[in-house]
């Protein structure tokens, strides 16, 4: 078998309980919550029960949920977050957002995720920690939360429903983020939640973006309360429809998630059997992966690593493409660029790609693997034999 033929196993993105939930809002005739509505409050809701955490809060993108969460947790003046470069560049740019500056530090030699390591001692020279859960691998969050005193907002938008250690992803740090963008684990959309345990940084992050009908509900703090009638006003509310739809995607979670655990079981089983080169990122049996391209690393020297993807696409294989290298892009290069935006950026120091050896290894080792959310062993296991056996060439070639 030299190529993957059975179609990739899906079901409706959407299907009749979100159609449902659609239709009972346009019947109401109120698609706008100002406040805390049913509709919002019971998103919110259960985005805590989730992620056990005491407080959550809907925002119309992750991006803004992360912008929220760093001015919560005191970002101001071009003060530095450290965070890595294994992102999607709206938590970069969130930083500029939120008044700060980026510090970028490496990732582990074997996951995806910021190195504790590269923490020790920034503590000086920085504010925030910004921890992506990269492909839905949990970061060390014990190791990270050790190695710093610092404030670490958690970026949960490839991880819903992850746990690290027994705990949810989003409950280690002072704040966690998700994004309910479509192609997440949870979609209303577009949409983003908060969850915090902190209700100081709750109110905060409220200020930043809710309507004042909110605003005056629900502050309590009195440095807080002269923004009852404003807050910051960008206007990051939820919309209705993106909740009560989000609010439906949350209900499968579990079986989702427990659909692609066993499917990535089964493609591991065939790999291992063809003793195939390849590894995926520990997990101990505590904890649990979102899902959201599983990333699948390469054992050995990967000549061309654009070449491999493009011949393994062409075999069929569901592989999505890493990110592009944020680091080498004109916007974290160029000053000027930057400063159109964010003039505060002037205190912003481009870095030097020399300084992240395990990044571009990731870069060069990593491939992200597409895993069905419903059950698919037929699938999985030709996925597995077709892989193994383009990796027997491609060794044999080198």
């Amino acid at each position: 078998m030299t190529s993957v033929t059975l179609p990739f196993p899906r079901t409706a993105k959407y299907g009749q309980p979100e159609r449902d939930a659609v239709l009972r809002l346009l019947d109401s005739g109120h698609l706008s919550e100002t406040g805390r509505g049913p509709t919002t409050a019971s998103l919110e809701n259960a985005f805590a029960e989730l992620t056990e955490s005491r407080h959550a809060l809907s925002f119309n993108s992750g991006t803004a949920s992360i912008h929220a969460a760093l001015h919560a947790v005191g970002i101001r003046d071009g003060e530095t977050v450290a965070l890595s470069p294994m992102t999607w560049i709206s938590a970069v740019t969130a930083v500029f957002q939120a008044g700060g500056v980026p510090h970028f530090c490496d990732i582990e030699p074997d996951t995806p995720n910021l190195d504790p390591a590269a923490l020790v001692g920034l503590d000086n020279s920085c504010s925030a920690v910004l921890v992506t859960h990269a492909w839905g691998v949990p970061a060390r969050m014990d190791l990270i939360v050790e190695a710093t005193g610092m404030p670490v907002v958690e970026d949960c938008s490839h991880a819903h429903g992850a746990r690290y250690r027994g705990r949810p992803v989003g409950s280690w740090g002072t704040a966690g983020c998700f994004s309910l963008q479509e192609s997440k684990a949870v979609s209303g959309g577009e949409g983003g939640v908060l969850v915090t345990s902190d209700r100081r940084v709750y109110e905060s992050a409220l200020t930043l973006g809710h309507h004042p009908s909110r605003l005056a509900a629900e502050l309590t703090h009195a440095d807080l309360l002269p923004l009852v009638q404003t807050g910051a006003a960008y206007k990051f509310r939820m919309p209705a429809l993106s909740a009560g739809i989000a609010r439906e995607q949350l209900r499968g979670l579990a079986a989702r998630s427990e659909a692609a655990e066993q499917n990535l079981a089964i493609l591991a089983q065939v790999l291992r059997h063809h003793d195939a080169p390849v590894s995926f990122p520990a997990l101990d049996e505590c904890s649990s992966r979102g899902w959201y391209g599983t990333p699948l690393i390469i054992v050995g020297p990967v000549g061309d690593s654009a070449a491999l993807f493009d011949l393994a696409v062409a075999r069929g294989l569901p592989l999505r493409r890493m990110y592009p290298d944020w680091l080498r892009t004109p916007l974290l290069q160029e000053r000027d660029l930057l400063q159109r935006f964010w003039p505060h950026a002037r205190a912003y120091s481009p870095p030097s790609p020399s300084e992240f050896p395990n990044y571009y290894q990731a870069r060069r080792q990593t491939f992200l693997l597409k895993v069905p959310h419903v059950p698919a062993a037929d699938y999985m296991e030709q996925v597995g034999t077709v892989m193994a056996r383009l990796l027997d060439e491609v060794t044999h070639l080198s």
